[in-house]
This record gives C-alpha cells, sequence and structure tokens, in this order.
C-alpha cells in the first residue's frame, strides 16, 4: 500500500470516527470542521452537517469558532463556511455576530459572512 493510500484510510478512518462522536464535543466538531476542508472528506462531513441544520446550538458553536479569527487554525474559516448554508430563519438570531464577521479582513471570514447575511436579509424582506 501506499503512502498516499494509507493516508486516504486515516482519514476516511479520522471521518468515521468524528462522524460518530458528533458535534456536541468542542474538539470533535473542529475536527470534523476540518473534514470539510479535504476531497476525501469533504462531502460526507458536509451532509452531516446540513443533517443539523436545525441544531441552534450548532449554530452558536459555529460562529463562536468562526469569531476566534484568522489566528486559530483552519477550523473558523471552515466554521464561517458551515455557518453560511444553515438556513435564514436560523441565522436571523446571529446578525449581530454575522455583521462583526462581514467585517472581518480575512475574505475567508467576510465572504461566507456577507453571504449568510444576504440570506438573513432576503428572508426578512
Amino acid at each position: 500500500m501506499s503512502d498516499r493510500d494509507s493516508y486516504l484510510q486515516w482519514q476516511l478512518a479520522n471521518l468515521s470516527a468524528s462522524l460518530a462522536k458528533g458535534h456536541e464535543d468542542e474538539a470533535n466538531l473542529r475536527q470534523l470542521l476540518i473534514c470539510t476542508t479535504s476531497k476525501t472528506t469533504a462531502e460526507a462531513a458536509e451532509a452531516y452537517f446540513l443533517a443539523h441544520h436545525a441544531d441552534g446550538d450548532l449554530l452558536q458553536s459555529l460562529i463562536n469558532i468562526a469569531l476566534e479569527g484568522d489566528d486559530a487554525g483552519d477550523a473558523p474559516w471552515a466554521a464561517a463556511n458551515v455557518l453560511s448554508e444553515f438556513p435564514a430563519s436560523m441565522l436571523q438570531r446571529h446578525e449581530a455576530a454575522l455583521t462583526k464577521l462581514a467585517a472581518h479582513p480575512w475574505m475567508y471570514l467576510h465572504v461566507p459572512a456577507r453571504k449568510a447575511l444576504e440570506k438573513v436579509r432576503a428572508h426578512d424582506a
């Protein structure tokens, strides 16, 4: 088996364990977010988050992680991307936090936050 095959197997095993553990544990939530950044694991990780779009506690955790900013590794920008896919009805109550993220200079935070705000504003109109 090649090093690449071993790495792919490790990624998939890590994803499987993270999916089984869920997002209630913050360290595991961060691991699930990192899984959204890899071609190998993104589809399954994104499907997991989509299945939990009604979870207000998850959305709050994603916002908290995104607000950590660009100095906190990959989890904040992954969180911003994931939260931007939540329904407008869920995002509405977080408009102030989204506005703060939308003003962030780092595009990996402000682009998804602006997408989320546009969704909220279209929903309000």
